[in-house]
């Protein structure tokens, strides 16, 4: 992935600044299920996936999961809210396939950014897009069928719906395993068995 053309597209970023972003940034690589977060950890850092998929999920008491999100390539990843808050995390985020991110700790980029106008536009564009995105999933949770939100997911994702059980994609569009499955098989022109 060429970062500098991706981040471009956010705003003007010279060279120069870029450079000096980079240099604060560490590569991080995560197996297959390994986890980038884990609630009652500090967050201290923010990342950019350069390749790979990851998913932001909550647990309950119960040990049931609620799928929160799904980063891949180009995207932010962080336990947001608690960046901002600057407390533990209550989020997991694990790798779904071999992942590589960029990782930037956040005192040092706060650091940058205090003299860098660009670096500031940057920062607020990630955060505008934070927004727009969290509005869309309220506004598919509270205007579109479970039918409807599961034909956006396939569209706005279909790369990687081979790497993403079943399961989880019910989560995330909240519907049950079951009910997904008949919306599949509606979906596909399949007959739903019956019992």
């Amino acid at each position: 992935m060429d970062l500098y053309a991706q981040l471009l597209r956010l705003g003007p970023l010279s060279k120069a600044t870029y450079g000096a972003l980079v240099r604060i940034s560490e590569e991080r690589v995560l197996a297959k299920q390994a986890f980038w977060s884990e609630p009652g950890a500090p967050v201290t850092h923010f990342a950019i996936v350069l390749e790979g998929l990851v998913r932001h999920f909550y647990v309950d008491a119960k040990g049931r999961e609620s799928v929160k999100a799904f980063r891949a390539r180009g995207e932010f990843s962080a336990p947001y809210a608690e960046l901002i808050q600057r407390k533990p995390s209550r989020t997991f985020i694990q790798a779904l396939e071999p992942t590589r991110l960029l990782t930037f700790d956040v005192v040092k980029f706060e650091a940058l950014a205090e003299d860098s106008l660009e670096l500031q536009r940057l920062a607020r564009r990630f955060v505008e897009l934070h927004f727009v995105a969290k509005e869309q999933r309220e506004y598919e949770f509270l205007q579109l069928t479970a039918e409807q939100r599961y034909r956006q997911f396939c569209a706005e994702r279909p790369e990687h719906l081979s790497h993403i059980p079943q399961h989880q994609v019910a989560s995330y569009i909240g519907i049950t395993p079951v009910a997904l499955s008949r919306i599949r098989a509606r979906v596909s022109g399949r007959r739903t068995p019956v019992g």
